[in-house]
């Protein structure tokens, strides 16, 4: 668990104040873009948010059994059949 925390930590790190696309897809489908991003890991939860908007997403990374990093993105794959995208737009 501790390595897929500080794989997701590493990569929000260059994420970081950049503008990001959130795609949701299993049971629930949605999109939404982040101009100013901020995140935090606290105890295994994982909240994104904008600096600017009323935007957020938090994940509970426990339920993270799976993780995809490429150089603009960041895929988690949760235990509910739910796959969370978070696209980089400014790398």
């Amino acid at each position: 668990m501790r390595e897929i925390v500080q794989k997701i930590d590493n990569c929000l790190k260059d994420f970081t104040t950049k503008s990001m696309r959130i795609n949701q897809t299993g049971f629930m489908f949605s999109q939404f873009f982040i101009e100013k991003s901020i995140y935090k890991i606290e105890t295994d939860i994982l909240t994104l948010k904008d600096e600017k908007k009323d935007i957020y997403l938090s994940v509970n990374l426990n339920q993270v059994y799976q993780v995809e990093i490429a150089k603009k993105e960041l895929v988690l794959y949760l235990d509910n059949d739910t796959k969370v995208k978070i696209t980089s737009n400014n790398l």
